[in-house]
């Protein structure tokens, strides 16, 4: 459990990518470790109303694979776990700042190996909520978010920085580099993995890639990479 609980926070790492535009973000990618943990993700955030506050309602959904291995009796068994994350949430701009919150269903199929036996597949559905600041010049910006799944107990954070460091004539590429630092855990489990961020972008799509090292209650230690894309529309 604590193998797919890690797996897990991987899928919330990138599902959190701050909205950028009015109409509608598109988000994209994939993460792999040295534990043999990988998985893809595909979501939509899109505003549907504007409130006379100034504040902004939007919905959001998102789905994703995830496969990973276990051991049981020296074996090594395999796994996939497939996400639906549908959810509604608020958005607030306050000067440079963006302040959202959003809630939801989070629903699971799992499938996994087992000795000698058929494959088993569980279902599960639980809540999700998720709470994200993001601030943003031409030069820097900020990212802080948290979130809660109630199926595990399972809090995770993160806090994601950026500069730009090159900024051309023409619209492509001005490029950003940065760090993030991620906590994670609940009471059988507890996670940090940092590391170096930089972005790129090509007219309206940005692409991220990320990696760095994972230290955990459960692996130790390890290195983990990946590549995000996201777009308004």
């Amino acid at each position: 459990m604590a193998r797919f609980i890690f797996g897990l926070t991987a899928v919330l790492i990138l599902i959190t990518q701050p909205a950028m535009s009015r109409a509608g973000d598109v988000f994209t990618g994939f993460q792999i470790d040295n534990k043999s943990q990988y998985f893809t993700y595909l979501g939509v955030r899109t505003p549907f109303l504007k409130t006379s506050g100034g504040s902004e309602l939007f919905v959001q959904a998102m789905t994703a694979g995830l496969g990973y291995s276990f051991k049981t009796n020296g074996q090594v068994l395999d796994a996939n776990v497939q996400f639906i994350v549908p959810s509604l949430g608020i958005t607030k701009t306050l000067g440079g700042w963006a302040l959202s919150a959003l809630a939801g269903p989070q629903m699971r199929r799992i499938e996994e190996q087992r000795l000698n036996a058929s494959n088993t597949t569980t279902y599960q559905a639980g809540f999700y909520g998720q709470l994200e600041a993001f601030y943003w010049q031409e030069k820097w910006n900020l990212h802080a978010i948290g979130s809660y799944a109630d199926l595990d107990n399972f809090f995770w954070s993160r806090l994601r920085g950026k500069g730009l460091v090159y900024k051309p004539d023409e619209s492509c590429c001005a490029t950003y580099a940065g760090w993030d630092v991620t906590g994670m855990g609940n009471a059988d489990f507890r996670a940090v993995m940092t590391g170096p961020v930089a972005e790129v972008q090509i007219g309206k799509v940005s692409l991220l890639v990320r990696g760095g090292y994972q230290n955990n209650t459960t692996f130790h230690s390890g290195t983990y990479g990946g590549l995000d894309m996201y777009f308004p529309f």
